[in-house]
């Protein structure tokens, strides 16, 4: 999945610059625990993929966890 967003961030003239594997880790675990986390992998908020999301440096948490 992570292939087709950076296809799309390009398309739309985007930066698809991508943190480390170790932020990519507590952005992620910081979601998982969330209780705006959906079942599906969801952010209720703002209804992005968490697990693709947290991959990309431009990124941010629309409540501001990171």
């Amino acid at each position: 999945m992570s292939l087709l967003f950076d296809v799309i961030k390009t398309v739309k003239g985007k930066n698809i610059e991508k943190v480390t594997p170790i932020t990519h880790s507590i952005r992620y675990n910081t979601c998982r625990k969330c209780e705006d986390m959906m079942v599906t992998g969801n952010c209720k908020i703002c209804g992005c993929f968490v697990k693709d999301k947290t991959k990309y440096k431009q990124e941010k948490c629309p409540i501001g966890k990171w």
